[in-house]
């Protein structure tokens, strides 16, 4: 037991009899700081000094608050948000605080040293700070990224130069050199192409845009813009949908979300835990309805933003954390519908027999099996092609769309370097054929324009044609709308093309409403 002598401050007993402190049992293991919280303003900057010190383990500041990383029971990275409690165990575990009582009265008093924790004020006092000296943590890696200066992060920890913590998903960790050998890219790209050769894709594009999902966790660093959600559609159960969002699982871990219906408060909150409390980079909508359309407000204003901001639960507080995920949707026959259209990378199976789960004869056998044996080799492979690119000075080939322009444009000059060729090649028909919307219109001025031409009608007249009120899409209520309904429809939709086909609207008689026409591409030929 250590004891201060200290010169009494007068003779007024300032302490009431009391038993004397238990003694702080020594130490085992290695020392912790010590802090001495018996004077409370002493302490707060006592104990904000030793939070940011090098003797005890990390904390984060991440969306105005403390932050640590543990691990759930899955061993998946989580982020933790302190509040006093948190924040008062952490200093129980990591340093010895204790306080000065008296033992005695008058000349005789000394001061006795015994283990006190910090009071729940000054816990509260700390997390209310506004400014830290602390790093500011921008989330959680599971595999290798790469940074914005072109150099892979391949060391777990926290990693200063992005504010990434990399906590790897696998135990194996591979690490690629700056320049790989042609030899070696050769190699990765083979083996890529050889893991997916059996699945049934559509067109070659589904193939080079699912590469281009698999990349996206490791070079969202290095590209910094939002990410289009990826949705990996199929037209039958068993045609190979969970296998290719397994490969996701093994890589990075994924987290999974349930797809609402008509509830977008549902949604927002749902989003906003995951982005706040967990670190996987990689979040499905798993199995959506069969032939499902995804049309949501909610997530079409997600996928353009960098930085994502919501109320937490049962709470006034505003939380906000980046949007530093991959989406993913899965589900048989999707489409879209909204503002969703612009938004989404699509991957399209299509087994073309009738029980495509009893499938054999695979290039690698069991995919599941295969993956989980080499995943730390697919892995290399995808590092090794991001690693090469940036050696050969990061060629692009320009392709825009909408917020998404810079990583559609960086994705495809990395696959066409790496020879997988195809990716974004199946716009013009999946923008028609897989939008809701857009399918509608697209087969109603279709018809529109071969019965009218680009002859100028009221919306009137154009209804009461049995072809073109057959292709009219249908109000909420299941129902034609009426010709009023229509001319809003078509202002709303006025000189937007679909496929090749375009409203143009007219000034209509005095006193009467507008006229509207259909052109066509083929009209300036």
């Amino acid at each position: 037991m250590t004891t201060v002598d200290i010169p009494a401050q007068g003779t007024e007993d300032l302490w009431p009899d009391e038993a004397p402190f238990a003694e702080v049992p020594p130490l085992e293991g290695p020392s912790k700081p010590r802090v001495d919280v018996t004077n409370e303003a002493e302490s707060f900057e006592a104990l904000l000094r030793v939070m940011s010190g090098p003797d005890v383990p990390a904390l984060y500041v991440r969306s105005g608050g403390l932050n640590w990383i543990s691990a759930d029971d899955k061993g998946e990275p989580k982020i933790h948000r302190l509040n006093s409690d948190n924040l008062l165990s952490w200093f129980a575990e990591h340093v010895e605080t204790y306080a000065m009582k008296p033992q005695g009265r008058g000349e005789t008093r000394t001061w006795v040293e015994s283990r006190q924790y910090p009071s729940g004020r000054t816990c509260s006092a700390i997390l209310a700070r506004e400014r830290w000296r602390l790093p500011r943590l921008v989330g959680v890696a599971t595999s290798p990224v790469l940074r914005p200066d072109g150099t892979l992060c391949q060391v777990p920890g926290f990693d200063q130069a992005t504010g990434l913590y990399l906590f790897p998903r696998l135990r194996t960790v591979p690490t690629v050199g700056p320049d790989p050998s042609e030899d070696q890219v050769r190699q990765a790209r083979e083996l890529l192409l050889r893991m997916t050769t059996d699945f049934p894709w559509v067109q070659q594009s589904d193939r080079a845009q699912y590469f281009a999902l698999t990349l996206a966790p490791i070079l969202r660093p290095y590209i910094k813009c939002p990410t289009p959600m990826g949705l990996i559609t199929a037209t039958t159960m068993g045609s190979g949908k969970s296998y290719l969002t397994y490969l996701f699982t093994e890589l990075y871990g994924m987290g999974t979300l349930t797809w609402p219906r008509d509830a977008s408060d549902e949604l927002r909150k749902a989003i906003t835990t995951k982005l706040t409390t967990t670190g996987a980079p990689v979040i499905t909508f798993d199995n959506v309805d069969n032939g499902g359309t995804l049309k949501s407000p909610v997530l079409a204003d997600l996928l353009t933003k960098d930085y994502w901001e919501d109320r937490l639960l049962g709470s006034n507080t505003h939380v906000g954390a980046p949007n530093d995920r991959l989406w993913l949707a899965t589900g048989n026959n999707l489409r879209t519908g909204g503002d969703m259209a612009r938004r989404v990378l699509w991957v399209r199976l299509d087994a073309d027999c009738q029980n495509p789960d009893q499938r054999d004869g695979f290039a690698i056998g069991d995919f599941q099996v295969w993956v989980r044996e080499h995943a730390s080799d697919v892995l290399e492979a995808l590092l090794t092609l991001v690693s090469g690119w940036v050696a050969a000075g990061a060629p692009r080939r320009n392709v825009r769309m909408g917020g998404y322009s810079e990583w559609t444009s960086a994705m495809a000059g990395l696959l066409d370097w790496a020879g997988i060729p195809g990716f974004m090649a199946d716009r013009a028909e999946t923008s028609i054929d897989l939008d809701e919307e857009a399918g509608e219109w697209h087969a109603l001025l279709a018809t529109w324009y071969r019965i009218y031409g680009s002859t100028p009608k009221p919306t009137k007249e154009v209804l009461m044609h049995a072809d073109v009120s057959d292709e009219v899409p249908l109000t909420n209520r299941n129902e034609k709308p009426v010709p009023r309904q229509f001319g809003q429809w078509l202002n709303a939709r006025m000189g937007r093309y679909y496929g090749p086909y375009r409203l143009v609207r007219h000034p209509g008689p005095a006193n009467g409403g507008a006229l509207w026409s259909v052109s066509s591409l083929d009209d300036k030929q």
